[in-house]
């Protein structure tokens, strides 16, 4: 089964005005049955050519042409438009839009899941990481202790040398 794609949407600004009429229409030819094959019926003149070709081909893929139409079927430039044909098309867009939407919500809960996952891991690395902060400012606040221990003994070694001088003072007054 080949992938075929639906084209873009349109919007309807970017349709193409349905031409002018020159001529008056006459009862006879306002009935979509005597519309030439190529020839859209009213209701379809806003259907860009696209869409249109779309349409023909879902409707051929379906085995739904409009030599298999029933004759009182109406048929506009090659698209069938008879009850059947349209119910069938119809069921297939359903069908097309029920597996659309299963895809979307497959995708919906993969990305759910994928989310819970890496926010999960996220978490623990979070808290891994608080951890170690926590553990850093313990060493940190440790080094400033020992720190503090250094200055102090650098302080008492300062004053060990300032006793020794004033004993080496005291010591040369008294033995001299």
């Amino acid at each position: 089964m080949s992938a075929r794609h639906p084209p873009p949407p349109h919007h309807p600004h970017q349709y193409p005005p349905p031409p002018p009429s020159t001529t008056s229409p006459s009862p006879s030819s306002s009935s979509s049955s005597n519309h030439h094959p190529h020839t859209l019926p009213h209701h379809m003149q806003n259907i860009s050519p696209s869409d249109l070709q779309f349409l023909r081909q879902t409707q051929r893929s379906l085995g739904i042409s409009p030599a298999t139409s029933s004759p009182s079927s109406s048929n506009a430039g090659g698209l069938s438009l008879d009850s059947n044909a349209l119910t069938a098309l119809s069921m297939h867009f359903d069908g097309l839009m029920a597996a659309i939407t299963a895809r979307v919500q497959a995708l919906s809960e993969q990305t759910r899941t994928s989310t819970q996952a890496t926010h999960r891991r996220s978490s623990h690395v979070v808290d891994r990481a608080t951890v170690e902060i926590e553990t850093l400012k313990d060493i940190l606040r440790q080094c400033d202790e020992l720190e503090t221990e250094f200055l102090k003994i650098k302080r008492l070694g300062e004053m060990v040398k300032g006793f020794r001088k004033r004993v080496e003072t005291l010591e040369k007054k008294m033995g001299r």
